[in-house]
C-alpha cells in the first residue's frame, strides 16, 4: 500500500502536545510535522508516514470519535499550511486528520507518472476518511483541495456522517479554475526546471495580499519565506504529472453533495478570485435548497488566506462546526 506522511491527532489530547514551527524557532528542536526522515511526531504515540491505502487497523475512527476533522491541502501544498487550524482544532478538544499527499510535503515522491493521477490521490482520500471518520466529520479544504473535499462528500455521503465542509479559495470545472496556470505544465521537465524560480515568484505574488507581501510584521515576513521555501521544493516532474492529471469537480457532482458548506475566500485572491467563490455558493444554493451554504470575503488576504487571517478563519470554523452540531442530527 502507499504510505502518506500523516498525523491523526485524537480528541482531548490538548493543544499543548502540539510543537509549532515557532516554538521549535525559540528551543532549536524540530519542528512539526515530518520534516526530518523518521521524526518523532509531535504528537504522543503517533509515527509519520503511517498511513497505508491498504488498510492498517487505526486506534481512532471506525465511528468512535464524535467530531473528527479532515484537513485536505491544495495542489502540490501540504499539511503544514493548515497549522493554524489544526492547533485550534486540538485545543477543541476535536479529533484531527491532516496528511501530506503523494508527491507532497514529506510524503513519498517517485518517478511514477501513474503515482499523481487523480484516481491515485482521490483514492487515498477516500482511504484516509474511512480509516479515521467518527461519527461527525467535517472537511477543511484548501484550493484544489475543495475540490476534493466536494468529490469526496458526493462519493462518502451516504455514509450519514458527513457533517459539513469548510471550503477555502475554492473552485469547480469546467471553468472556474485557474486554467490557463496549469497548461504550462505540459511543456518538458527540464524546461519547468529552468522556469521554476519564475514560477515560485510568481506563486507568492499570487498567492498572498499586498499587505503581506510588504513583510510589515514578522509573522508577514515568515510567512512569504515559508510560503516561497516550500514552493521551491516541489519537483518538477511531480507538478507536471500532478497538474496534467488533475481533475475538478464538476456541477454535476456538487449536486450530490449532502452537507452543510461554508465558503471563504480571501478577496485579493489572484489565483481563485472571490467570484468563483460566489459562483460555487450560489450553485450550492441552487442545487440544494435544503442545506446551508454560506459566503464569506475576507478582507486584506488573498489566496493563503487561513495562514495570513489565522484567527479569523478559526471564528468561521469554529462558529460552523458548533452550529452546525446543534442544527443537524447525523
Amino acid at each position: 500500500g502507499r504510505k502518506l506522511n500523516l498525523i491523526p491527532v485524537p480528541g482531548g489530547g490538548g493543544a499543548d502536545r502540539v510543537r509549532t514551527r515557532r516554538a521549535s524557532e525559540e528551543d532549536g528542536k524540530p519542528p512539526w510535522p515530518g520534516l526530518v526522515d523518521g521524526q518523532r511526531s509531535p504528537f504522543s504515540g503517533t509515527r509519520m508516514g503511517g498511513a497505508k491505502r491498504s488498510g492498517n487497523s487505526s486506534p481512532l475512527g471506525s465511528g468512535g470519535d464524535e467530531v473528527v476533522i479532515f484537513f485536505i491541502h491544495g495542489s502540490m501544498g501540504h499539511m503544514q499550511q493548515f497549522e493554524h487550524q489544526i492547533l485550534y482544532c486540538v485545543s477543541k478538544g476535536w479529533t484531527v486528520v491532516a496528511f501530506d499527499a503523494y508527491g507532497c510535503g514529506e510524503s513519498p515522491k517517485p518517478y511514477d507518472w501513474d503515482a499523481y493521477s487523480h484516481e491515485e490521490q482521490f483514492a487515498d482520500l477516500k482511504a484516509v476518511y474511512s480509516m479515521y471518520k467518527g461519527r461527525r466529520n467535517f472537511l477543511v479544504g484548501h484550493s484544489y483541495g475543495t475540490s476534493m473535499a466536494l468529490q469526496l462528500c458526493a462519493a462518502m455521503g451516504g455514509d450519514g456522517c458527513m457533517s459539513g465542509l469548510m471550503l477555502i479559495g475554492p473552485g469547480f470545472g469546467p471553468s472556474h479554475y485557474p486554467s490557463r496556470s496549469v497548461k504550462i505544465f505540459r511543456n518538458p521537465v527540464i524546461l519547468l526546471q529552468l522556469l521554476a524560480p519564475l514560477l515560485r515568484r510568481g506563486f507568492v505574488q499570487r498567492a498572498l495580499h499586498s499587505e503581506t507581501l510588504e513583510r510589515k510584521t514578522v509573522e508577514h515576513q515568515r510567512l512569504v519565506e515559508r510560503i516561497a521555501a516550500k514552493q521551491g521544493s516541489n519537483a518538477m516532474h511531480i507538478c507536471k504529472s500532478f497538474y496534467t492529471q488533475m481533475e475538478w469537480v464538476n456541477p454535476e457532482t456538487i449536486q450530490q453533495v449532502e452537507a452543510d458548506v461554508i465558503v471563504v475566500v480571501g478577496e485579493g485572491d489572484k489565483m481563485l478570485p472571490p467570484d468563483n467563490a460566489a459562483c460555487l455558493a450560489d450553485l450550492l444554493r441552487k442545487q440544494r435548497p435544503q442545506r446551508e451554504t454560506d459566503l464569506y470575503v475576507l478582507s486584506n488576504s488573498s489566496h493563503q488566506v487561513m495562514q495570513e487571517l489565522p484567527i479569523e478563519v478559526n471564528k468561521l470554523l469554529d462558529a460552523f462546526v458548533l452550529r452546525t452540531l446543534k442544527s443537524r442530527k447525523v
